[in-house]
């Protein structure tokens, strides 16, 4: 996932840092390319087309290629095993308290650290992406230009959906509505991708991104939004990241995993009894439905409101 490679991202530094490391190889997927590209602390990044090559296979070139280097960290599934579960593993089954008490209380970042046995002391190392200074020219302008032509006050990024159905928008519209009814002077980007977007009504105030920007374009351009809302997405990982003032729809995950280390952050939590559930399902086994989707993304739309006036209030 996305945002477990932002959760990563901080790693070629500090164990550059602490295990002084000459040269350090990293090989991902082609989404974490998006994350990791021009990272100044990476000697060699390496790409893999998970799509085509089995999970057995990725094993096996591991175990073979770990004999080449005098340091090796496989990072493989490390959120999703040991701080998520899936549904062939039997905490999945577990009551919520359970996971809660196991899985929710350490910050992704620290336990990508945890997993390069890496010490306590580099405990709330927050990730970073690069780009060549011109394309953050490009992104700032596009975002000015954007407030100009609108003659807007406040510009505000708006994700509708990650990979999966837990991290999907679905009240977008009606909140998109309700914000534009009490700021008409703000502007809406829409962004996201995937199978999973909710219909937005459109709107003259509204442009809507999604599924034509690409993960790493958006998530340069969240640096020069004024406001980002989001689900549990990497992209409300990387806007955290930048420090944009940033509201987060919290489900599976707790305020601990995701957000402890943010600035500017605002969240709101799922009011499903089962959230935070701290799974990573793929069939949604056993999870409460609505409208034939996950509880959990069904939200009360007056705490999110709430934190939009404090975010507008502040700015």
């Amino acid at each position: 996932m996305v945002s477990d490679m932002v959760h990563a991202s901080h790693l070629p530094k500090i164990i550059k840092e602490h295990y002084k490391v000459d040269r350090l190889d990293f090989q991902t997927s082609i989404r974490g390319k998006d994350i990791l590209l021009n990272n100044p602390y990476i000697d060699n990044l390496s790409v893999i087309d998970t799509n085509y090559l089995p999970s057995h296979e990725l094993v096996s070139r591991w175990q073979y290629q770990e004999d080449t280097y005098d340091l090796v960290f496989n990072l493989i599934h490390t959120i999703e095993l040991k701080y998520c579960t899936l549904e062939n593993d039997h905490r999945y089954f577990r009551n919520d308290s359970y996971r809660r008490e196991r899985f929710g209380k350490m910050n992704y970042y620290d336990v990508m650290t945890e997993a390069c046995n890496l010490p306590e002391s580099y405990y709330g190392t927050r990730g970073m992406m690069y780009y060549d200074q011109k394309y953050h020219v490009m992104a700032k302008e596009w975002v000015e230009k954007k407030r100009k032509e609108y003659d807007a006050d406040w510009v505000i990024l708006v994700c509708l959906s990650g990979s999966s159905l837990h991290k999907r928008f679905q009240q977008a519209d009606s909140i998109c509505k309700k914000i534009l009814l009490k700021y008409p002077k703000c502007l809406i980007v829409l962004t996201g991708g995937d199978e999973f977007l909710p219909e937005v009504t459109p709107h003259p105030r509204i442009i809507d991104k999604s599924n034509k920007w690409n993960f790493r374009t958006v998530a340069l351009q969240a640096k020069y939004f004024d406001f980002v809302i989001s689900p549990e997405t990497g992209l409300v990982c990387v806007s955290h990241m930048w420090d944009t003032p940033t509201l987060q729809l919290l489900t599976a995950a707790s305020w601990d995993n995701h957000i402890k280390y943010a600035k500017n952050a605002y969240w709101v939590k799922s009011p499903a009894y089962c959230s935070p559930c701290h799974k990573s399902p793929q069939m949604y086994y056993g999870c409460p439905t609505k409208d034939r989707l996950p509880h959990c993304v069904f939200f009360n739309e007056d705490e999110i409101m709430a934190k939009v006036e404090e975010a507008y209030e502040r700015k």
